[in-house]
């Protein structure tokens, strides 16, 4: 769905990235869209994947954090099926990109999608008045899942704008999403995404990376401590609206499966406020866990998600 939505470092300085780099990366970007528009889906699929392919053995680093985080949740403990699986991610990654660009073009793209959504959850989103909220993680295409649902509500995602200016601008150009707005995740405040389902929207939250504020909450993920934000949590004491656990599985070549939870409403109290809003945090991050150790190559698996337990194993708690 929306980028990291609840990382709120401050976007990463590669080093003082010069205008000629800038460019080179948006010359390359409009010849990847353009490749995307104009070739066959399954070819412009085949070539996103070898885009994959080159981002896997050219980034060593984010190749070892990949590998290394796959060991550590306990997915495999044999390297070499690791070293598959971080790969099989990478080519996930860049056929996120393609299929995101194909989808909306594509003939018959609904009859592609199939809805995996009880019965109880169609009719909370009928009945809700102050929109709802989707609870998810970098898994599957997260953007395929925004565009279906904008089926039920206008999307609200919270986004960290690209650092090439020029590379977003195209991607706003191109409007990969249906009826989507985005909250920048640096700028943006909590009321804004409180107005948002207020205005009787969807609200999609990817909760799956590194929290590096002082309202980030510790949760068990893999068995190791992390830091995350408890957004859905507070948003949902603060407004009423239902919570839905939601992934967007890669079921085929632009085929995808949309899987809804029941809805959820976790009891907060005021003498157990804290408590209570962190066991609603470790429970969704519980429930998207359970769906990525059975297609762990569908996950985004090259960032620093126990950057906190590193952090404890160095002595330093904060």
């Amino acid at each position: 769905m929306a980028n990291d939505v609840e990382n709120r470092e401050a976007p990463t300085d590669w080093g003082g990235k010069t205008r000629i780099l800038e460019s080179v990366e948006y010359f390359f970007a409009r010849i990847g869209v353009w490749l995307v528009e104009h070739t066959p889906a399954r070819i412009a699929c085949f070539l996103a994947k070898r885009v994959g392919d080159i981002a896997y053995f050219f980034m060593p680093r984010r190749r070892r954090i990949a590998v290394g985080n796959i060991l550590k949740a306990g997915i495999t403990d044999n390297p070499r099926k690791a070293r598959r699986i971080a790969h099989a991610s990478a080519q996930g990654i860049a056929l996120t990109v393609a299929e995101s660009f194909i989808f909306p073009r594509i003939k018959n793209a609904e009859s592609r999608v199939e809805l995996d959504i009880p019965d109880e959850a169609k009719k909370a989103i009928e009945a809700s008045k102050c929109g709802f909220i989707c609870y998810s993680g970098h898994f599957g295409n997260w953007e395929i899942g925004a565009q279906a649902l904008a089926r039920f509500r206008p999307v609200t995602g919270i986004a960290r704008p690209m650092n090439n200016e020029r590379v977003q601008a195209l991607m706003d150009q191109k409007k990969m999403r249906a009826d989507f707005e985005t909250i920048d995740k640096h700028s943006g405040r909590p009321m804004d995404m409180v107005r948002a389902l207020k205005r009787n929207r969807a609200l999609a939250i990817l909760s799956d990376q590194h929290a590096n504020g002082d309202g980030a909450v510790v949760i068990d993920v893999f068995g190791r401590p992390a830091k995350t934000y408890p957004t859905p949590a507070v948003l949902q004491q603060l407004t009423g609206a239902p919570i839905f656990f939601s992934y967007a599985l890669r079921t085929g070549f632009m085929r995808f499966r949309i899987h809804f939870s029941e809805p959820l409403f976790y009891k907060v109290s005021k003498e157990n406020k804290a408590a209570d809003i962190q066991a609603a945090t470790q429970d969704l991050s519980k429930r998207l866990e359970e769906i990525i150790r059975q297609h762990p190559e569908q996950y985004l698996w090259a960032h620093r998600r126990w950057k906190y337990a590193e952090k404890l194993a160095a002595g330093d708690a904060r």
